[in-house]
């Protein structure tokens, strides 16, 4: 029967729709508008797909078709607007004008309009999104347009007449389920691509408020300690006092001054010397401070608020919980396509270090922040005994 022939055919072509959506075309094809970029690559791509619909045909007589053809115009008129629509209407039916019969150029025409009926369907029934079901009636309404097409262009009426009582109600019943099919694939693509696109927004509102919950964090109690310090040095040395006022003023500009989750590398380590300015000052020859950096790295893009925390770990759990205290090293390295950081101390180690990172409100922090921005293999990487510790990570450049 002519009817499965045409559903096998058609089912080849909704086939190769459905491998093409597990590529990046699939980002083309459903977006709520389209670029002129969207556009050609829909033009392109159903343009192959009606030629092919056509090589796929079932001749029945004198070149004549029995085809899946219409099913890439309607699609690309639905998805991109009826001049989309047109244009792959105009491809595909010039290369059918061009196998000849007596329906050459009543085909190529009807497959101009078909495309020209599935963009007017989108347009006015633009509020139901990616809807199959309209994509469908859009599709049926085009087929029997082609067939009244058909006989009014025929060069042969009477042949014209007995070809449609052949192939009619095989081309209005199959080419709209291809249809059908067709637009169920992408729409369902499209539910992915929101799906991951709702996905990003939480990770990135999630991102914001880690952020936020970190500022707090840090600038309460470190405000307090840093205005006894410079109360103490107001006293005793004034001109100290005058610089550690600067170091406290230009860290919280700093951190007031933050809208992203990004800055430079130059920035963080500003900010971080002058928090251990105040550090330093606090805790006097108990407490020193090193810096490695590699400076071709200062301009890099770089999270800001990652270092203080573990700094701040390193001075409070290693170093100050040693009586003759010790030193941290900050350690800013390259390395190939990624830049290596360390934060390493000799102070009394981590307990246990991998409880540090999961339990530890700031470093669980800075865990999560690394493995959400650049995946789980950026996590923190903590090595500790009781001569010292070492957090160290690296981020892509």
């Amino acid at each position: 029967m002519l009817i499965l022939d045409m559903l096998e055919r058609m089912a080849l072509i909704t086939v190769f729709i459905y491998i093409i959506l597990q590529t990046n075309i699939m980002r083309c094809l459903v977006k709520d508008e389209y670029y002129h970029k969207d556009k050609m690559i829909i033009i392109i791509l159903f343009s192959i797909i009606s030629i092919l619909g056509t090589y796929f045909g079932i001749y029945i007589t004198d070149n004549s078709l029995a085809n899946s053809r219409p099913i890439g115009a309607i699609v690309a008129g639905y998805l991109g607007g009826a001049g989309v629509g047109m244009i792959v209407g105009c491809i595909s039916g010039l290369h059918r004008y061009s196998l000849g019969g007596f329906t050459a150029l009543a085909c190529a025409l009807s497959t101009v309009v078909e495309g020209a009926i599935g963009g007017v369907f989108r347009r006015y029934f633009k509020k139901q999104g990616l809807s199959p079901i309209t994509a469908v009636l859009s599709a049926v309404v085009a087929e029997i347009s082609q067939m009244i097409i058909i006989l009014i262009f025929s060069k042969d009426l009477k042949a014209a007449i007995n070809l449609e009582k052949t192939i009619a109600l095989s081309m209005i019943v199959i080419n709209p389920i291809g249809v059908f099919l067709i637009m169920t694939a992408i729409k369902s693509s499209k539910r992915l691509i929101d799906g991951e696109v709702k996905l990003i927004k939480i990770k990135e509102e999630n991102k914001i408020a880690e952020l936020k919950a970190l500022k707090a964090q840090i600038e309460p109690h470190f405000l307090f300690n840093a205005l006894n310090v410079i109360s103490a040095y107001c006293r005793t040395d004034g001109e100290k006092a005058k610089d550690l006022i600067l170091n406290l003023s230009n860290y919280f500009r700093s951190t007031l001054e933050i809208e992203d989750d990004f800055s430079i590398l130059e920035k963080e380590l500003t900010l971080i010397k002058d928090y251990v300015a105040i550090e330093e000052a606090r805790f006097s020859n108990r407490l020193v401070v090193k810096f490695a950096i590699d400076e071709n790295l200062l301009n890099i893009r770089f999270p800001i608020l990652l270092l203080q925390p573990i700094v701040e770990n390193s001075i409070k759990h290693g170093i100050l919980k040693k009586i003759d205290g010790g030193i941290v090293l900050i350690n800013v390295t390259n390395k190939e396509n990624e830049v290596f950081v360390e934060i390493s101390d000799n102070g009394v180690g981590f307990e246990n270090a991998e409880k540090s990172v999961s339990t530890g409100i700031g470093l669980k922090n800075i865990n999560n922040r690394l493995k959400l921005l650049y995946g789980e293999k950026y996590a923190l990487n903590i090595v500790s005994s009781n001569s010292g510790s070492s957090v160290s990570f690296c981020i892509p450049k």
